[in-house]
């Protein structure tokens, strides 16, 4: 059992550590963003908070749609049927541009009118919507970067598009400085300069993980970007039907967070604070088991194209202990190490004893966030992906949501924060089972069809 275990943790572990540099570079322009405009003051930092509450769930859904090309190519590896590989990254692109262009034209278009419904501040509506236009226009290289990332992902080069992640993060940092305070003939932009700092690095990401992927030696059998076929939209249509699914359960993961965020804010500056603090945490602490489950996906989709569905099987449960492992230990750290760390955020008293208290749901939280993440990206692997998103609409908008609403803002048990962490912790809860009990059906599912 120990050596099954450290055979396919291996690995996992081997993918998994470039994946988290990259998801933890990636995470960091964000907060260079927040840094930077916070230093121009507080209109500048409140505008880039309200941007980003609206253009990250897009970019994670754009980027999710990207990620269907993860176990197509994985699959292809296993099957080591190079020409199927080399088609489904060249689809990829060709379903990037659409989704690209698409969702830029649907940010530039619907910005005002979601600022108009949020009921944002007139001071803040101008340098919002200058920042989410740079966003917009940088939308194509995201789509196009993140099909090229799934691909060298999938084939097991992490560390080249780790490199990248890193090096944009760095180039992030002068270029926030440059536009945000002014530099030499460059005006002074305040926020919105966060804006060009980003679009500059998302098409630069992309144009080196392009040439990358076109001149390196590891590509040099397949060499996956020349001999372009014309668009085949069958396929196409393929990657589209296991794509936006992936893209649609993050999305809808993610935007909880920004409703929640939005009702929260009718309880104070505290509780939103408060909140904040454990969000912010809890996310950095979940690029752990995040990354494990990307590596996940690559695994059991090898496996698969292999036509060893056993093995498959075999990896997921592993993984899932792995992350049960990191779980534990994050649990660990937030609980004892909770009041350190929110001193680095907070000195203020009533904020510091409403984020320790928040902080222990958190631990609780990241049990089952580790359970469920593990079996989503182990459904990814097969290919299963429109279920997925069923059982991830119902535990956390159907169940999660309303408890946490009624647990927090309802005359009968008003919690506040705390009950919209209740509701949380119940609805990932729920995800995790109903996932694993998805996850153990498809496995079957797949042992029967290869026998």
């Amino acid at each position: 059992m120990f050596q099954a275990f450290r055979a396919n943790s291996r690995p996992l572990l081997a993918l998994m550590l470039p994946i988290l540099g990259t998801q933890l570079a990636q995470t960091g322009m964000g907060v260079v963003d927040t840094l930077v405009a916070g230093m121009a003051g507080t209109v500048d930092l409140a505008a880039i908070a309200v941007g980003s509450s609206i253009w990250v769930p897009v970019v994670l859904l754009v980027s999710g749609i990207m990620v269907g090309l993860t176990p197509l190519v994985a699959q292809a590896k296993g099957a080591k049927d190079k020409e199927a590989s080399r088609s489904a990254l060249q689809q990829g692109i060709y379903l990037s541009f659409i989704i690209g262009l698409l969702f830029m034209l649907l940010m530039l278009w619907l910005t005002a009118p979601i600022l108009a419904v949020m009921d944002v501040t007139e001071n803040l509506i101008q340098p919002t919507e200058a920042y989410l236009t740079y966003i917009a226009y940088g939308l194509p290289a995201v789509a196009v970067y993140q099909a090229l990332r799934s691909y060298n992902e999938a084939v097991h080069l992490t560390r080249p598009i780790t490199v990248i992640a890193i090096t944009g993060l760095i180039i992030n940092i002068p270029l926030n400085i440059m536009f945000v305070n002014g530099w030499g003939p460059i005006d002074a932009m305040g926020g919105p300069g966060c804006g060009v700092a980003s679009l500059i690095v998302f098409y630069l990401a992309t144009l080196a993980a392009a040439v990358y992927t076109a001149t390196s030696a590891h590509h040099r059998k397949i060499q996956p970007l020349k001999r372009f076929a014309a668009p085949n939209w069958e396929k196409i249509s393929k990657l589209t039907a296991i794509g936006v699914p992936i893209g649609l359960a993050i999305f809808v993961e993610t935007s909880l967070f920004c409703v929640i965020a939005l009702l929260i804010a009718r309880l104070g500056a505290d509780v939103v604070a408060a909140h904040q603090i454990t969000l912010n945490v809890s996310s950095l602490l979940f690029m752990v088991p995040l990354s494990l489950a990307l590596a996940l996906t690559v695994q059991v989709g090898n496996a698969l194209g292999a036509q060893n569905p056993r093995k498959a099987k075999q990896i997921w449960k592993h993984a899932l202990m792995m992350n049960l492992g990191f779980a534990c230990i994050n649990g660990t750290l937030l609980i004892t190490l909770r009041d350190s760390v929110i001193a680095l955020y907070s000195q203020d008293i009533a904020v510091a004893a409403l984020a320790s208290s928040l902080l222990f749901y958190a631990a609780v939280f990241h049990l089952s966030d580790g359970l469920q993440v593990a079996a989503a990206g182990a459904l990814r692997g097969y290919k299963d992906t429109l279920v997925t998103l069923g059982i991830t609409i119902i535990s956390f908008w159907c169940i999660g949501l309303p408890l946490g609403y009624y647990l927090g803002l309802s005359q009968s048990a008003p919690l506040g924060a705390e009950g919209f962490w209740i509701g949380l912790v119940v609805g990932l809860s729920i995800n995790a089972a109903l996932l694993l009990v998805r996850l153990n059906f498809v496995s079957k599912r797949a042992m029967i069809h290869t026998t």
